[in-house]
């Protein structure tokens, strides 16, 4: 035993220097779930089908409450031109029909708990006002059959205590091939808006708005 009285302070070294890795780990897998807690998620999807009268659906799956604040609609073309427009909650509200027939729920404004959901409206209903806000595209959404790439879904909002917004994006296609058309998702997730950069530059987007208004 004389050789651990005589290691014992490299002994001790080594096994401190142990616990310090250990902690470390633990510090950095408790870092790594807060991180990922904190870390907002919204999705969308549809609902009640599948086709152009099928439900837009904003669910909050964060640890956290978001507020929905706007929602936003870029029709992209096969000539690689694209139209954008910003659906209000009175576009919503009114191309939904009156109080009787609206669909309950149905709005693009207010809070949302983790695994709450909201409606925005239909997606026949976000691509006419979309369509109607640009001058350069044809009344009707039908006379667009053959010139519609595909078309991106995003909507802003509040999240938690942070001073700058999030968002989240998802692009579709359009199956034109049939009656009535179908909505299918061009990739299975939602894009998440999360950094700070792009965060930034939707805050921008927002002010811009307000001026212009």
């Amino acid at each position: 035993m004389d050789w651990l009285k005589e290691y014992s302070s490299a002994l001790n070294v080594l096994t401190n220097v142990g616990m310090l890795g250990v902690w470390l780990i633990y510090l950095q897998i408790f870092v790594g779930s807060y991180m990922r807690a904190r870390k907002p998620r919204v999705i969308i999807n549809r609902g009640a089908g599948s086709d152009l009268d099928a439900l837009i659906l904003m669910s909050n799956m964060s640890q956290e409450p978001i507020y929905g604040q706007g929602v936003y609609c870029t029709l992209r073309m096969t000539d690689g031109s694209e139209y954008t427009a910003t659906v209000t909650d009175r576009d919503i509200l009114q191309k939904s029909g009156d109080d009787e027939e609206r669909p309950e729920g149905i709005t693009s404004q207010g809070p949302l708990n983790r695994g709450d959901f909201m409606g925005l409206g239909t997606f026949r209903n976000i691509l006419d006002i979309t369509v109607e806000r640009n001058e350069d595209l044809p009344d009707d959404l039908s006379e667009l059959r053959d010139r519609i790439r595909d078309f991106e879904i995003m909507v802003t909002c509040a999240f938690g205590g942070d001073d700058l917004e999030i968002a989240a994006r998802r692009r579709f296609r359009l199956k034109v091939d049939q009656d009535p058309w179908d909505v299918v998702p061009v990739y299975p997730q939602t894009e998440q808006v999360s950094g700070r950069r792009e965060r930034k530059r939707i805050r921008k987007m927002l002010k811009q708005e307000l001026q212009d208004s």
